[in-house]
């Protein structure tokens, strides 16, 4: 090598070796890029014994289409309310089919849950997904956006940018890290009171962010991986109540109010917005439990 001693150069690394070294280099990252890829989408769930049941219930249908299932328990038209849930991180998304059954049954008006598949099992690569969904049930006459854990962070996100196409927000185990409080959306926050896995300091804090009226439901005995049916989380507590039980409380609490969404709210938070220091006229109530 010019400009380098002779004894330096005899021990750098020749270009075939170097050549080699960076193949290795770049086929280790691929390696590892595959593998996260990989244990990401594998995901965890469903419980098949739990989905089935679902689809055996003559009650309700399910829909599995290019945007999620959707679970329903009628035709969709204008009087129906609809509600698109974000799955939580690395859970596969048909682990939800079980909620949204108890939310639809649970419900006083035709509902539709579509329960949105994340690429890899992550919201947070697919966070506008809900518009696809919007847009494949023009019918619809009301929407909330929503989601567990992870995947209610990022129903937050979506509802804060786009405050106008939906009629609330709903939160099952999850919190909001965007200002929300100013958008005229209902919010429904729906905790479990065994959950080891929520950030509680956190979630209590964020509490700001939402409207003054959001109503915040806590429900004894049921964990984190309550929401959905896809078994044990790592770093949850025991809860008493068992996965069907879980199910059926968070369903509804959900789903109750979801039967509240409608045309009604819109026309009342219209003239709300327009009436500066007015007091809220808003059918939802406060709940705070816990």
């Amino acid at each position: 090598m010019r400009g380098v001693p002779d004894g330096i150069a005899n021990r750098l690394p020749g270009r075939r070796t170097l050549a080699i070294a960076g193949g290795a280099a770049l086929v280790l990252v691929a390696l590892v890029v595959a593998g996260g890829a990989a244990y990401f989408a594998a995901g965890m769930g469903p419980d098949a014994e739990a989905v089935a049941a679902v689809e055996a219930d003559p009650n309700v249908s399910v829909d599995r289409t290019a945007v999620g299932t959707a679970v329903r328990d009628g035709p969709v038209t204008s009087s129906t309310v609809g509600l698109v849930y974000y799955p939580g991180g690395r859970v596969a998304h048909e682990s939800y089919v079980p909620t949204a059954a108890e939310i639809v049954s649970a419900s006083d008006r035709v509902a539709l849950v579509v329960v949105v598949d994340a690429p890899l099992n992550l919201a947070v690569l697919a966070p506008d997904r809900a518009d696809r969904v919007r847009e494949r049930y023009p019918e619809v006459g009301a929407w909330a956006v929503g989601g567990h854990s992870l995947g209610g962070a990022m129903a937050c996100r979506h509802a804060a940018g786009n405050a106008e196409a939906y009629d609330g927000l709903v939160l099952h185990a999850a919190y909001c890290d965007r200002d929300i409080s100013e958008t005229g959306l209902d919010v429904l926050s729906v905790l479990g009171g065994a959950d080891g896995v929520i950030d509680a300091e956190r979630e209590r804090a964020s509490r700001s962010n939402l409207p003054a009226d959001a109503r915040i439901v806590t429900l004894d005995g049921v964990n984190h991986a309550g929401f959905g049916a896809y078994g044990p989380q790592r770093g949850d507590d025991p809860a008493s109540l068992s996965p069907d039980a879980s199910r059926e409380a968070i369903g509804n609490a959900t789903g109750r109010w979801l039967s509240e969404r409608g045309s009604v709210n819109r026309d009342v938070r219209s003239q709300s917005a327009s009436t500066a220091g007015s007091e809220s006229v808003r059918s939802a109530a406060i709940a705070v439990a816990g």
